[in-house]
């Protein structure tokens, strides 16, 4: 399930370019406030599945229909609306708690009044479905480079990166549920036209608290486990989720 946030900046709000992680210091806020023990549980631990840990929660970017870039930083003219993703009830009840309790968003060094909030209805999954992104997807291997093992971002063109993002989202699920889905089939295709029309300029660049993480932003196309595309739209697809990456919406 996801929230959905509308908040008036009123004569305008001016953030660095890269703000995910001033809203993910407010996910993990709201959800200190509500319940302190399970906040930082989510933040030290996470629920675990086959050796790795998952916070199972993703968010969007901002979204407003007023916007510009300049330089390092993005100013918004408009209302701002913002949407938080997750699969586990106890996550949503405490971050929903504190929203409704304080009304407010802060950014930066704005307050910000919350208009609106809502829960979008969930769409029925099917075995194929297609996507646009809300925040980046982010997919990452270790690789041999000059000897070495290191990190690798995978691009729309890698020939892993569907097989990556099934396993992802087949750990995930087994976080979520305690066990595999029945069926772990899975595609994932980004839209090779929308590419071609932007010229291959679908990536993006995001600096996380001095880390450099590369994300695309196009439309995709997902077929296979009705659970696992579920699991996606729920957590993410890829990782770097609760860092802001990932999200997508039908």
């Amino acid at each position: 399930m996801r929230i959905k946030i509308v908040a008036d900046v009123g004569n305008g709000l001016t953030l660095p370019i890269n703000y995910n992680h001033l809203l993910a210091g407010v996910v993990y806020r709201f959800l200190a406030e509500s319940d302190p023990e399970y906040a930082s549980f989510l933040h030290n631990e996470g629920y675990a599945a086959a050796e790795k840990r998952f916070k199972l929660f993703t968010f969007s970017q901002l979204m407003a229909e007023r916007r510009r870039i300049t330089g390092d930083r993005i100013h918004f003219g408009s209302t701002l609306v913002w949407q938080v993703s997750s699969p586990v009830e106890r996550f949503l009840s405490h971050f929903a708690d504190t929203l409704l309790t304080e009304g407010r968003l802060s950014l930066g060094q704005r307050s910000l009044p919350v208009q609106d909030v809502t829960v979008p209805r969930i769409p029925r999954f099917r075995p194929e479905m297609s996507f646009r992104c809300l925040s980046a997807i982010v997919m990452t291997t270790v690789r041999e480079h000059a000897g070495k093992q290191s990190m690798h971002y995978c691009m729309p063109d890698d020939p892993e990166l569907s097989e990556l993002i099934r396993q992802n989202l087949i750990r995930k699920h087994e976080a979520i549920r305690g066990r595999a889905p029945h069926d772990d089939t899975l595609t994932f295709h980004f839209d090779t036209d929308y590419i071609n029309r932007r010229n291959g300029r679908v990536t993006r660049l995001v600096d996380y608290k001095g880390i450099k993480i590369r994300g695309v932003l196009c439309p995709f196309r997902v077929s296979g486990s009705v659970a696992l595309i579920e699991t996606g739209y729920e957590c993410g697809f890829g990782d770097k989720n609760s860092a802001g990456f990932g999200m997508a919406e039908v």
